[in-house]
């Protein structure tokens, strides 16, 4: 196996820190912008964090999309255990609720749990399935046409459905069967569409066919905290003028949110680690701090931090996203140290369980 990239393991955590701070943000997990003084510093420095971070999931697609966009081959047992974690986990968090009275017990209830309703993976899935056959067809593209595709691709599903929901959020209601992504709008990036538009992302800056590589680092930190400002303004903005359900300054296919995720893929590529073991290890807990960080939220009294002192807040969430880090990294290593031998043997005994294009070359 390869060594993993210790720069781009350190990204991904980043990356799902950052969705514990923008559930931490969110008003019906965490509530942290909710609660918060609307024009406070803290206010603005919440603001600023969910600016940041509204990227995290389009940044793991843009790492997928990096790493596997040169292969003909995959071997389905990896989204198996996935879609079999979900299962599990969601069991049982339900007999979990349910031991401590928090749901009532029943069939439907445990029948309901073993549907994995997880969106993240079910559209990774889609991208993780096709992947093989897109990155048959991308690289038989010229440079030239590749950079064409991600032009057209970018005005199509990022562009156009973003301005699209701005037309709709100035009109008071959104407009139906105008959006580029589907009927019912852009659905704020969480769709097939833009999952597999940051896979192309990922295999672009791959390519290095990107007038991006040739930027300077400091070049790319300034562009980075460019567009984060103006996320920010544009997110007040939606305030005043409103919204619907989400801001279209954080939905994850705006084009700015997607430019904030590329500028801190190209700083963090840049970022000379070699191999750390202590990252890798680390990093290894992400999938499963994604499945499990939103279930500790609710308790972390967010609402009696927000309105302190910014350096206590900040520390709140310093202290809350590591604890919850280190929790869910715990839980990963017993999950793994149990699964982990029987996944093993499946895929011995079905080792041809694998999606693959067959080339003529």
């Amino acid at each position: 196996m390869k060594e993993r990239q210790s720069n781009i393991e350190l990204l991904r955590i980043v990356a799902i820190i950052g969705v514990i701070v923008l559930h931490y943000n969110n008003p019906s997990i965490g509530g942290g912008i909710a609660y918060a003084q609307e024009g406070s510093i803290n206010y603005y420095i919440l603001y600023f964090l969910e600016s940041l971070f509204a990227c995290g999931v389009d940044l793991f697609i843009i790492i997928s999309g990096y790493f596997m966009c040169t292969s003909y081959k995959k071997n389905m047992w990896r989204l198996v255990e996935l879609i079999v974690q979900v299962i599990i986990f969601r069991e049982a968090l339900y007999l979990v609720r349910v031991a401590f009275k928090s749901e009532l017990f029943s069939i439907r209830g445990i029948v309901s749990a073993f549907i994995p309703a997880n969106y993240f993976v079910i559209l990774y899935g889609v991208v993780f399935i096709l992947s093989p056959y897109i990155n048959f067809l991308l690289n038989r593209l010229s440079e030239k046409c590749f950079h064409t595709l991600m032009i057209v691709s970018i005005c199509l599903f990022s562009v156009y459905p973003t301005l699209i929901d701005i037309l709709g959020e100035i009109r008071g209601e959104p407009f139906r069967g105008l959006s580029s992504i589907g009927m019912y709008g852009s659905q704020w990036g969480y769709s097939a569409i833009n999952f597999l538009l940051m896979y192309l992302v990922g295999a672009y800056l791959r390519k290095e066919c990107s007038r991006i590589h040739n930027a300077k680092e400091w070049q790319l930190l300034i562009g980075l905290v460019i567009s984060i400002i103006i996320t920010v303004f544009w997110a007040r903005i939606n305030d005043i003028v409103g919204f619907f359900t989400e801001r279209s300054a954080w939905e994850y296919c705006n084009p700015l949110i997607i430019l904030i995720a590329v500028f801190l893929f190209e700083l963090f590529s840049r970022i000379n680690l070699g191999s750390k073991k202590i990252i890798n290890t680390l990093a290894e807990g992400v999938f499963t701090v994604f499945l499990l960080h939103s279930v500790f939220i609710p308790y972390l009294q967010i609402e009696k931090f927000v309105n302190e002192n910014p350096v206590v807040m900040i520390l709140h969430i310093i202290m809350c996203v590591s604890l919850i880090y280190l929790v869910c990294w715990c839980v990963h290593k017993a999950y793994h140290l149990i699964t982990d031998p029987i996944f093993k043997v499946l895929s011995k005994k079905y080792k041809n369980f694998c999606i693959e294009v067959e080339t003529q070359e």
